[in-house]
């Protein structure tokens, strides 16, 4: 049976547009008030400096910058949610990256460079921390729509087919039970599923379509896996998954 860190592993492939905030309690705090590396804990009554607290922990940064990064990922949504409506023929994700180093990715299928420049203009803190990516084949736009048909084919069988989209690897992917596989695949053998290029299909074992699954809804979706960080995402609104941070 597949354990739960191997499902946030492939969880965490499936992605509708990129990432922002953590918003998680990173550190542990025990009964005598302090957390897991010996440091006072922090008022509850700040949120934000508990929150930076663990960030700053695990990423070996100091609070400051912590608090500079959050900001700066907020910040993000707004670029985020103007790339998203005005460049969709070619906007293909966007993610932040927290280590090795902190950076922002966002990936286009062609002319990336040109199209973020007068984004740049706008959002100036974001100019020495953007990296540009024009790997992608296909627009986030169009992953959209690949997922709606996709989910649509298989679930016209009565194939519970929960989905999302992971732009880091620039793909839908489909979770299909190991129970329903067989089906699934006798059907797309005999086209009674179109499937469009983009799709990728991952088994999973039947008790993780419960819970697990809730977080592939478009409302919570998943990051790419890259190196060193984890998260969740929504359409436009991110929270960071932390728990690949605490290996």
């Amino acid at each position: 049976m597949m354990k739960m860190k191997q499902m946030y592993k492939h969880i965490s492939q499936v992605v509708l547009v990129s990432v922002l905030v953590l918003l998680g309690a990173f550190t542990v705090v025990n009964a005598q008030g302090q957390d897991s590396v010996g440091k006072p804990a922090l008022e509850d009554k700040d949120p934000l400096l508990y929150d930076a607290q663990g960030y700053a922990s695990n990423t070996g940064v100091s609070i400051e910058e912590a608090l500079r990064r959050f900001k700066l990922q907020d910040i993000a949504r707004d670029l985020q949610a103007e790339v998203i409506t005005k460049e969709a023929e070619t906007f293909a994700g966007l993610w932040i990256e927290h280590t090795p180093e902190f950076k922002i990715v966002v990936q286009f299928t062609r002319n990336g460079e040109e199209t973020i420049k007068p984004y740049l203009e706008q959002y100036p803190e974001f100019a020495d921390i953007v990296e540009v990516r024009n790997t992608a084949k296909v627009s986030l736009a169009n992953l959209q729509r690949d997922q709606a048909d996709a989910s649509s084919s298989v679930s016209a069988l009565g194939i519970r087919v929960p989905s999302g989209i992971n732009v880091y690897n620039n793909s839908v992917e489909l979770y299909i039970t190991k129970a329903d596989r067989s089906r699934f695949d006798d059907a797309l053998q005999r086209r009674e599923i179109q499937l469009p290029d983009s799709v990728r299909v991952i088994t999973v074992e039947a008790e993780q379509m419960g819970a697990d699954m809730a977080l592939l809804t478009p409302a919570a979706q998943a990051s790419p896996e890259a190196p060193g960080f984890e998260m969740f995402v929504g359409i436009v609104g991110i929270m960071a998954v932390w728990w690949r941070l605490k290996k």
